[in-house]
């Protein structure tokens, strides 16, 4: 696949990420204007109904995430586009249209038929394995060894670049100022140290850089209330079941 048509890919998957949490702020700012309201009856039959849908969206939105999270994780390890049932390439035309999908046409049909279920896409990236050197470190010491790491290194801006860990997998959000540098910045984190599981949400924007009142020395963009609490909520840590695995690359070959 050319590297022009993964960034593509990548755009959607994170443009879907931030519509999601648009739909979430939405209902939040309605329930809020009905809270704020005198409480009659027919407002308490109309609260529970706004309640019943928010509790759908937010597990909707909380499984869209998981699987957008996961194709961003491969992408980042170059493993983006393999189908989880066949192992073979999935079509660029099924990925343009369902960017998160990890099944082919063929077997996502399979599946359907069986009525078979993927390993969650929380399972997936919370068992993805730690580098042998970094077994023993915790959350926070691994965040602080590739910080140092890509100081070091000298050649990624991370004035608006966040690096967080939890249960061992790396969340990168903010801002690179070129697609050149994200893609030093993903070589660092997966060939140079070895991570497997990198969920990248960083974003390339050289206009971020010449704003007259860019902040010196902001560490990144911050996540909203919202986010926030979602993504802490997304991947827990599940070592006592069996680790799935990636599966190896195979040759390129179309569906």
């Amino acid at each position: 696949m050319h590297e022009r048509d993964l960034m593509r890919i990548r755009e959607k998957l994170l443009e879907r990420r931030r519509e999601i949490f648009e739909r979430l702020s939405g209902f939040e700012s309605d329930w809020q204007v009905l809270a704020d309201r005198d409480v009659e009856l027919e407002e308490e039959a109309q609260k529970a109904d706004m309640t019943s849908l928010f509790d759908q969206l937010g597990e909707r939105g909380q499984k869209e995430l998981e699987e957008i999270d996961l194709a961003l994780c491969r992408l980042a390890v170059g493993r983006y586009g393999l189908c989880e049932g066949c192992e073979k390439r999935i079509s660029l035309k099924r990925l343009d249209a369902l960017p998160e999908t990890r099944l082919c046409r063929r077997c996502a049909g399979v599946y359907e038929e069986k009525q078979k279920r993927l390993p969650s896409a929380r399972e997936v990236i919370a068992r993805a394995k730690l580098p042998v050197e970094y077994k023993d470190l915790n959350d926070k010491e691994l965040e602080m060894l590739v910080l140092e790491h890509l100081s070091n290194d000298g050649r990624v801006d991370q004035e608006e670049l966040k690096v967080s860990c939890r249960n061992g997998v790396l969340y990168v959000d903010g801002f690179v100022p070129s697609a050149s540098e994200h893609s030093i910045l993903l070589q660092i984190l997966t060939d140079v140290m070895g991570f497997t599981a990198v969920v990248d949400r960083a974003q390339t924007s050289e206009l971020k850089w010449e704003r007259e009142d860019r902040a010196p020395g902001r560490a990144g963009s911050p996540l909203s209330k919202d986010e926030d609490e979602i993504t802490d909520d997304l991947f827990e840590s599940q070592e006592k079941e069996t680790p799935y695995m990636f599966p190896d690359r195979p040759s390129p070959e179309k569906e």
